[in-house]
Order: structure tokens, then sequence, then C-alpha cells
């Protein structure tokens, strides 16, 4: 007699800006102290978070085109450094964390769901991050941006937080908020909720595949029916699913 296949531990991939934390207000600082001896307009929120999902740097050189500030070269990199200099050493100060994430956290380690941050943000400050916000022991690995390692949307980080947090990438989700995020998750060929309240530069109704929540309620039931199911559908049955109201 065959005995029932044991069941996979569901493993849950999380985003970090505009999806765990809302990071913006500190970078924008970050980038005003860093243009501040250019005379710049300070930075809105709004316009800093259509720069974001690719990362610090260029997040960086967006804002420069923004602004309409012509460098030299050598005197824009320097600019860079500063800012992401700047905003290492206070990347939580502003920031605060989006309702419902702590519960919705708490709950997936209580029922002994793996979980992992993949952020295209350097790892080291998504890691402080999390720990300033006291987040970090939520996870088993954080995944982000750093030496040669591929960004979002290219697969290979998803795949690697899923590993390094002990899952299989057959029981995973992704969640996020950006095309980066929509992105990755086809190429990794698992199922995506997108947070349509992030820092995505086009509608998320425009992006093909994921389910889409729109308060921490829905985003809480859309993880939870997840984690409770036997089987799911990859990119390859559908690309176009509903929203979660």
């Amino acid at each position: 007699m065959r005995l029932p296949a044991t069941p996979i531990t569901p493993t849950i991939v999380f985003d970090l800006d505009g999806t765990l934390v809302h990071t913006v207000p500190d970078i924008a600082a970050a980038l005003d102290a860093a243009l501040a001896p250019y005379g710049v307009q300070p930075t809105s929120i709004g316009e800093a978070a259509s720069m974001m999902g690719d990362g610090l740097s260029e997040f960086f050189w967006k804002a420069l085109v923004s602004k309409r500030l012509n460098l030299p070269a050598d005197e824009a990199d320097a600019a860079r450094r500063r800012f992401i200099d700047t905003y290492a050493a206070s990347p939580a100060t502003l920031s605060h964390v989006y309702p419902g994430i702590r519960a919705l956290l708490q709950e997936l380690r209580e029922r002994g769901v793996r979980t992992a941050v993949c952020t295209n943000k350097i790892e080291r400050i998504g890691s402080d991050i999390l720990e300033r916000f006291d987040l970090r022991r939520y996870f088993d690995a954080v995944v982000g941006s750093g030496g040669d390692r591929p960004m979002k949307p290219d697969p290979r980080p998803i795949l690697e937080a899923v590993a390094r947090a002990g899952g299989r990438i057959e029981r995973a989700l992704l969640v996020g908020d950006t095309g980066a995020d929509h992105g990755a998750a086809i190429a990794a060929r698992i199922p995506l909720i997108l947070i349509d309240y992030g820092y995505s530069h086009v509608p998320i109704s425009a992006l093909t595949y994921g389910i889409i929540v729109d308060n921490p309620l829905s985003l809480h039931e859309a993880v939870m029916h997840f984690v409770g199911m036997e089987h799911f559908l990859g990119p390859d049955a559908d690309l176009h699913h509903p929203s979660v109201a």
C-alpha cells in the first residue's frame, strides 16, 4: 500500500520596500541630503515612490534624470555613494511597518510556515531595517542585492531566498508590489500576490499575473488561502487572476 505523500511546508517570500515597510520617507531624506550641495527641490513621497523597485543605485540615477541634474560622471558617482551611505546610516527613522504585517508574520510563524525576504535593496541595509523594526526574527532568510548577484525580475534571488529558508520552490509564494516582483514570479514559476498600495510606477491592474490585494485584511486572507492549498495554478495555467477585495 502506498503511503500518502508528506505535505511540503509552504514558503512565503516577501518583498521589503512597499510590501512590508513604507521605506520611501527615509530614502527621500537621504537623497535630499546627498543632493543638498546642488540646491535641488525636496523630493516628495510620491516622486520617490515612482522611482522605486530596481535598487538604490538605479533609484539615484532616476532621481538625477527627474531633477534634471547633469553632473560629471565622477561627481555623480560620488553623490550616489554619499546617498547610499547616508541612507545606510539611518534607514528606519521616518519609515514604518505597514498595518497588519506584524500580525501576519506572527501567524505564519505559529503555523510553521517558512518565510523569507527577497529585496533589490542592498542586503545588509535590508537586514538592518528588519532588525530595527524587530521583524528579522520572523524570517528564515533575507536575500538582497550585493556583489554580482542579479536582482528581480531575474528569478535567481527568489530561488536563493526559498533555498536559504529551507523551502522548496514548488510550494513557494511571492508577495510584492512592483513589476520587478511580477516578472520574478513568472520567471520562477510561482504564484504571486501583488499589493496595490506599494511603489509600482505602473498601475498594478496593468500587470497580467497575480492576485491583487488592496488592504491588509485582503493580504492576510490571500496568504492564508495559499498556505491552506494543496495545489495551485502556476503561470502556465492562467496568467490572469481576479483581485481579492
